[in-house]
């Protein structure tokens, strides 16, 4: 039904008063994939996702029939279905990437292995160090299948990241930092 003020039907005098496209085709004509990949820009490195985020920076993509993670999606096109119980884990630590070649399935456990760096409220800024203030010593750490395996204490930092590393190259094959990490 025509609108009377400006002579335009409901769904092009919304896009008027937004200022959008008045030619763009009815929502539901174009391709999944083509409305997908417009949403990324392809570097020669990760491919980013340029639309709606999550809170923690993965890319959400509405399909037709509901939200779904971007990353998700661009592995089962790439590869096929994911196995119930697996996860997407990002290679490249960065959570925003489509590509699917940065893109490999894991458990819990292995996608936990593959993080970025030390937690948020770390005292160290370095992944699985801790001041200990009794002992005044920097103590090392890991978390390995859900538990906690202590590696020791030392006197300065470095040595303390260099014993978390080595564990972690030698224990978690997933963490992808561990292995481009030079050692001091």
């Amino acid at each position: 039904m025509p609108e009377y003020r400006i002579g335009y039907c409901t769904m092009h005098r919304s896009r008027f008063l937004r200022g959008a496209d008045m030619d763009a085709p009815k929502r539901g004509t174009v391709p999944l994939a083509e409305l997908f990949w417009a949403k990324v820009e392809k570097t020669d490195g990760c491919w980013e996702w340029t639309a709606t985020k999550s809170p923690e920076g993965y890319g959400n993509f509405w399909n037709g029939k509901g939200m779904f993670r971007s990353h998700r999606i661009s592995y089962e096109w790439a590869y096929g279905p994911i196995p119930a119980g697996l996860q997407v884990d990002h290679i490249c630590l960065n959570e925003s990437c489509v590509r699917p070649d940065h893109l490999r399935l894991a458990t819990n456990s292995m996608n936990g292995q593959n993080r970025s760096g030390a937690y948020s409220n770390g005292s160290s800024g370095v992944r699985g160090v801790s001041w200990h203030k009794v002992a005044q010593k920097w103590q090392a750490y890991a978390t390995l299948n859900y538990k906690r395996v202590y590696l020791g204490q030392f006197e300065n930092k470095s040595e303390a990241e260099a014993a978390v590393i080595n564990f972690r190259r030698e224990n978690m094959p997933y963490s992808e930092m561990d292995k481009r990490k030079e050692i001091a």
